[in-house]
């Protein structure tokens, strides 16, 4: 049977279960009303018998009385048929909420499916392949799940090859001497980036280079480039440093992380493409207005999900700022540029001490000069968690003055800015503490603790 078949499936009991909380509801109520509402009617209905307590027939002063309750009696006799009645209409209800499910779960499949399919269209394969599974969850047509997990095996193969394309790219097994030729010829700016990606337009620059919409010739698709300065792209050390780290990059795929496809050399200049996300970055959502909590903790914990992912791979991102982090037109939050400031710091371009990072969103041991670790980017995260609620950064003024302050000063509580739950002002100023060993420990910690209050909010 049908219905019974979805029993088997864990994430339709769990749909199941959530719909028939109407059903919970009307058992509580059916038997509070069964047991004190049938007994307050027989109460009335049966009132007790009262007879003297005699001797001979005769009543005694301070005699006992006797009451026999009839209503009991009633009760006991007609209270099973009420329960048995009120279980009967919650079993039919539940049985039949269970065949409307199987409803609602074949909308979600779809839904998700289509998700997938945009995903693999952008080049996404990670929430391609997520979504899929999501998609397989709510099927109940043997046929498309079978040809979903095809699916899903393919883009993982897809993903795996992509992969191994970029390691023989990074260790030059890849490359031919005609290509290196055509690469170093190439003069006019208007030529593809290594005959393969057309500038479109300018989405940015920042001091670590120029980022480009660009169009892949290949897989005809719209790719994010970073054009690395010259200055750097001279540094022997550097170059040697940042494609030994660039592999461990490129296994990054997780849906709140914008995916690392390709390195290349144009010009004597290094590029790498990525994921182009199609949004805004987190620094233009803020300013253009105040977010409503719920958005807040959303972005709160896709952003933490994406770093724990990230730190289990040993991989420390030391430059989180929302400047960094895009959301794209279905709120869905990724993370850009990871690593790089973690390759900048670690090459011969800085110098044990060098202050690394944005000033407004640096832990104290990077504004000291000092090693940075996981919750280094734990104090960086707490202070674009403040701006989120507040709509202002913790600290402003000129760059010194606050490099100062992230070392000697707490900022003003939360709450002196902004309506916010007491919960999450703590989970902020735990995260800001100077004092690393007094932090979270590790991002997993955070995003439970957050995860944990959000369920109630």
């Amino acid at each position: 049977m049908n219905s019974l078949r979805l029993l088997k499936k864990p994430a339709i009991i769990k749909l199941w279960l959530r719909r028939s909380l109407p059903v919970y509801l009307f058992v509580i109520i059916s038997f509070i009303t069964i047991k004190y509402g049938l007994t307050a009617y027989l109460k009335h209905k049966y009132p007790p018998i009262v007879k003297d307590d005699t001797v001979f027939g005769v009543r005694l002063p301070f005699a006992k009385r006797v009451y026999r309750e009839r209503w009991l009696t009633a009760y006991d006799k007609w209270s099973p048929y009420f329960f048995l009645v009120a279980t009967g209409i919650a079993g039919l209800w539940m049985f039949a909420l269970l065949k409307s499910t199987s409803d609602v779960a074949h909308d979600l499949s779809m839904a998700a499916l289509e998700k997938s399919d945009k995903a693999e269209t952008s080049g996404d394969l990670s929430q391609a392949i997520y979504n899929l599974k999501v998609a397989t969850s709510f099927s109940m047509d043997d046929t498309l799940i079978e040809s979903m997990n095809q699916k899903i095996e393919k883009l993982k193969f897809s993903l795996s090859s992509r992969s191994a394309l970029l390691s023989k790219t990074l260790t030059g097994q890849g490359r031919t001497e005609p290509e290196k030729t055509v690469v170093k010829q190439a003069t006019d700016s208007a030529d593809p980036i290594a005959g393969r990606y057309k500038k479109i337009k300018k989405l940015g620059q920042g001091a670590m280079g120029v980022v480009w919409l660009a169009e892949d010739a290949v897989l005809e698709r719209q790719v994010a480039i970073k054009e690395l300065p010259i200055h750097i792209a001279e540094d022997a050390e550097f170059k040697e440093r940042f494609l030994r780290e660039a592999k461990l990059l490129a296994r990054l795929t997780h849906p709140n992380i914008v995916q690392l496809y390709d390195i290349v050399e144009d010009k004597d200049v290094l590029h790498y493409t990525m994921e182009y996300v199609e949004g805004q970055s987190m620094d233009q959502i803020v300013k253009a207005s105040k977010l409503p909590l719920d958005t807040v903790l959303d972005y709160a914990v896709q952003i933490l999900k994406g770093m724990d992912y990230a730190h289990g791979m040993k991989i420390i991102h030391r430059d989180l700022k929302p400047m960094n982090i895009m959301i794209r037109k279905d709120n869905i939050v990724k993370i850009a540029d990871f690593g790089l400031a973690k390759l900048v710091g670690s090459s011969s371009v800085t110098m044990a001490g060098t202050v690394m990072g944005s000033p407004l969103y640096m832990s104290p041991e990077q504004a000291m000069g000092e090693e940075a670790d996981e919750r280094s980017d734990i104090y960086s995260f707490s202070m674009i968690l403040y701006e989120l609620t507040t709509g202002t950064p913790a600290f402003t003024g000129a760059p010194k003055d606050v490099i100062t302050r992230q070392i000697q000063a707490m900022p003003e509580r939360p709450s002196s800015r902004a309506s916010i739950p007491d919960w999450l002002e703590a989970v902020i100023l735990k995260g800001l503490s100077k004092n690393k060993e007094q932090r979270y420990q590790t991002i997993s910690a955070m995003l439970t603790d957050i995860k944990n209050h959000k369920q109630h909010v």
